[in-house]
């Protein structure tokens, strides 16, 4: 059988405040498989983001394992872990780039440098016209719209090519119509193949995810099932998709 393309086991993570340590993840157990969208639903400062941080590889866990394709990150030497996060993990940068200055085509590239400079012409035009902010692609960050922001970012992270997304409340901020398409990009990735893990207060980012989970007190749960009547609303509570 082969193995998720991302497990986590038993992750635990805490922060040191003065002299007590503030548990965020207890024995947090998730995976996902390639094509598929698990979701991952908490309030705001549930410790979502430090969930997907580790997922991704930015932080290790004080405890666990994380393993991507059967392989534990941890047990991976240096240049290993940074090829796997450089090139198979996409996580979406959400505060965008360190100067606001930077141009979108340019930030895009970064991700490729090293590559040959057509290659990274094309897959940075590719991703952007996918995102369908092609226009955008010579203006500033500073410059875009809340909405742009949100495609430019989930471009940068898909022109790696990665294996898995991994996405940090991405309709944040939006309104009804620019959620529904985001969403409806993070699936169309999955069809692609690529594992999406999403993290989101929003049960709407949600809704059409393959497996919810629940995060709060520093566990995962499972939400049950929607009553019958209920899977057919426009927003369905979070539950597993029917085979």
């Amino acid at each position: 059988m082969r193995a998720p393309l991302l497990a986590l086991r038993n992750v635990t993570r805490a922060f040191s405040r003065g002299p007590y340590e503030l548990p965020v993840l207890r024995h947090v157990s998730l995976k996902v498989d390639a094509g598929q969208v698990v979701g991952v639903f908490g309030q705001r400062a549930a410790g979502k983001t430090t969930l997907l941080k580790i997922a991704a590889g930015l932080e290790a866990p004080d405890a666990g394992t994380v393993q991507f394709d059967g392989r534990d990150v941890g047990a991976l030497s240096r240049r290993e872990a940074a090829r796997v996060l450089r090139h198979e993990v996409g996580w979406v940068e959400r505060a965008g780039p360190a100067s606001e200055e930077l141009t979108v085509f340019d930030w895009l590239r970064l991700p490729l440098l090293g590559r040959d400079r057509g290659e990274a012409r094309r897959r940075s035009h590719a991703a952007l016209e996918r995102l369908g902010v092609r226009d955008c692609a010579d203006e500033p960050w500073r410059n875009l719209a809340d909405g742009e922001r949100v495609h430019v970012a989930l471009a940068q992270a898909l022109v790696r090519e990665p294996r898995l997304l991994v996405v940090d409340d991405p309709t944040a901020g939006l309104d009804l119509i620019e959620r529904e398409r985001v969403v409806s990009l993070l699936h169309a990735v999955a069809d692609d193949g690529v594992g999406v893990l999403i993290a989101a207060p929003d049960l709407h980012a949600l809704r059409r995810a393959d497996e919810v989970f629940s995060l709060a007190g520093g566990g995962l749960v499972g939400p049950p099932d929607p009553p019958p009547e209920e899977r057919g609303a426009v927003i369905d509570f979070p539950g597993r998709r029917s085979a």
